[in-house]
């Protein structure tokens, strides 16, 4: 072969057909794989992929299509080494996020904090640690208000439990979620409150605070009060005071706690609160209400005498607010003021001194006869007058009453009457003019204690002619006898008689062995003629 053959082949210049001796396979069933050719001498073998016909049309045998020489088999090469480099890094990365979430599955992540501890990388097992040796130092400090009061955890009893605060914490994310949690902050103080048995220091706070409030000053609610200078019922505001409301300390402390923060600084919203403002429309209501029971103007009298007066000023005092913000009467102050009344103008049983028509001045106590209020109708009349604004003057509902009132201590009987002097020994009768129309001696009763005269101011009760006397002592009959003239004020048991069997009246005899069971003997005739002057409740007064 020449030189210029030779270059011919050497630029892949084709070969004649016949220049190729054989066509090689290496598959038995099938052409294909290489074509020796003859290049410098030398005999080469080409591969001849499907695709390199389209790029290269030569002799091939029949049903054999020559592959093109365009495409160079390197190119595959370089697309296997980078799937093989993808594949490295893929495993690298897993790898990587696996052990970066393994880590996670122990430690907390950055910018995590539980109460004061900053637990960001910590393990579990040193931030348990740490948060257990930061409580046990632990002291709180509460203050403001006027209330001061420090306490450590271990003196309030406070039992903290450090395992499950830092389990609870660490639960509070995923640690296969990493690089989202990365990017967040974690305040995992809240678990903190749960995970601490706070009775002891509630306790310790509780009486603290109780104590404080002995003398702070409580809040007062919204009302409506008396206001003398314009004569009626306002609006007044509500005052907050000084008292603690312990629930809201106790909140306070229990968040400090959660935090481990050393102190709590009060303020008014830890103070008692009122429960009633002035802006409650029912005070309006209240004001009006209470403003209609002052307009009542109620004079009390007792035997026509003034006794007492319900005016504004008086009823003032028993004017409140209820639970319901509705005015209304405190009838514990109204029964107290008829309480009080009634004492001031009752005379049953009270020491009387009068002067008698002779001029003798007597002291005398006890008795039923007298002036007696009925309470429950006065309060009745009192309450009701009020509430309806009664302007009237009204005569005091008693359950007795004499003839005339004079006031606690004054002669409250009339002109009429009998005078038991036991002193003297004699009986005085005066009429409906004041005139003496009878007297008599008499023996009054033994004065041993036991068959004594009764003393006091009654009403003669019901008269009898002829009456039987009967005597018992110890519950024993002693005596029964029979007189003209019954004329009993003690009941039915003491009264003045005839006594026929007596030798004498007057003097000392009633001591002398001549005295009664307790009765007040007289003459016959004298007996007979008082009988005939007295009525029944006409007033006896017995006295020394």
């Amino acid at each position: 072969m020449s030189n210029e053959q030779n270059d011919k082949v050497s630029r892949g210049r084709h070969v004649a057909p016949n220049d190729i001796p054989s066509i090689y396979s290496d598959n038995d069933n099938q052409p294909g794989g290489f074509i020796p050719q003859q290049v410098h001498g030398q005999q080469t073998r080409q591969a001849y992929p499907q695709y390199a016909q389209n790029a290269h049309q030569g002799y091939a045998p029949s049903g054999m299509q020559i592959p093109p020489t365009g495409v160079s088999r390197p190119k595959k090469h370089v697309g296997k080494v980078l799937g093989i480099v993808a594949a490295c890094l893929v495993a690298v990365l897993v790898v990587a996020y696996c052990g970066v979430a393994l880590y996670f599955g122990s430690h907390f992540m950055p910018n995590t904090k539980i109460g004061n501890l900053d637990a960001s990388l910590m393990s579990t097992a040193d931030a348990e640690k740490a948060l257990a040796n930061e409580v046990n130092s632990y002291k709180l400090t509460i203050t403001g208000n006027g209330f001061n009061l420090t306490v450590s955890a271990k003196d309030a009893g406070v039992d903290f439990d450090a395992a499950e605060a830092v389990k609870e914490a660490y639960s509070a994310y995923n640690e296969w979620l990493w690089p989202v949690e990365l990017t967040r902050s974690h305040d995992a103080t809240g678990a903190m409150i749960s995970s601490y048995n706070d009775s002891g220091l509630e306790q310790t706070v509780s009486a603290a605070v109780a104590a404080f409030n002995e003398s702070a000053t409580q809040p007062l609610n919204a009302t409506v009060a008396y206001d003398s200078k314009s004569g009626s019922f306002t609006v007044c505001k509500e005052v907050a005071g000084t008292a603690l409301d312990a629930s809201k300390v106790m909140a306070a402390a229990d968040t400090a706690l959660a935090e481990l923060d050393p102190k709590v600084v009060l303020s008014s919203e830890q103070l008692l609160q009122p429960t009633v403002f002035s802006t409650d429309p029912r005070l309006k209501t209240a004001a009006e209400h209470a403003n209609t029971m002052i307009g009542a103007d109620i004079v009390l009298t007792m035997g026509k005498s003034t006794a007492a007066e319900v005016d504004a000023d008086l009823i003032s005092q028993w004017v409140t607010v209820d639970e319901n913000v509705q005015a209304v009467l405190d009838e514990e102050a109204m029964r107290a003021w008829v309480d009080k009344l009634a004492a001031d103008c009752d005379t049953v049983g009270t020491t009387r001194t009068y002067t008698r028509a002779d001029g003798k001045t007597i002291t005398v106590s006890g008795g039923v006869y007298g002036w007696s209020i009925d309470y429950d109708a006065l309060m009745d009349l009192v309450v009701n007058g009020v509430k309806e604004g009664l302007v009237e003057t009204v005569e005091i509902p008693n359950a007795t009453s004499g003839d005339a009132y004079n006031g606690v201590g004054g002669r409250d009987w009339g002109n009429r009457y009998i005078d038991i002097d036991l002193a003297e020994q004699h009986v005085y009768f005066y009429d409906d003019s004041g005139a003496l129309v009878w007297e008599s001696d008499c023996i009054s009763g033994i004065p041993d204690g036991t068959h004594d005269t009764s003393v006091g101011v009654y009403w003669m009760n019901a008269m009898q002619s002829p009456g039987k006397l009967t005597g018992y002592e110890n519950g024993q009959k002693i005596y029964e006898s029979t007189v003209q003239y019954w004329m009993p004020f003690d009941g039915n048991a003491i009264g003045l008689h005839d006594a026929d069997w007596q030798p004498d009246f007057g003097g000392t005899m009633y001591k002398d062995g001549y005295g009664s069971h307790g009765c007040v003997n007289l003459p016959p005739a004298k007996a007979k003629e008082l009988y005939s002057l007295i009525h029944s409740g006409d007033c006896v007064v017995s006295h020394w």
